[in-house]
């Protein structure tokens, strides 16, 4: 199975990063991405983005799952 990667660009705002180690020998940086911040100014623009989204939070516990339409109407209507 030969799979093709595209590249992509994503904007992170010098505010939303916070460099926690500086290996001079590699000249790697590892930094925390305040994920708020990116998420505002990079917007999904295609399915497979939207539906990595949509993963990523429900198994962040900010979506909820229901088992029938009866949960989920009971849900809705509170």
């Amino acid at each position: 199975m030969n799979t093709q990667a595209s590249q992509a660009s994503v904007i992170i705002p010098l505010t939303a990063v916070r460099c926690l180690y500086r290996n001079d020998a590699n000249t790697k940086v590892v930094c925390e991405i305040d994920v708020a911040s990116l998420k505002g100014l990079n917007t999904s623009t295609t399915i497979d983005e939207m539906v990595a989204e949509a993963h990523l939070e429900y198994f962040a516990g900010k979506t909820k799952g229901f088992d029938d339409a009866k949960n989920l109407m009971a849900h809705l209507t509170h």
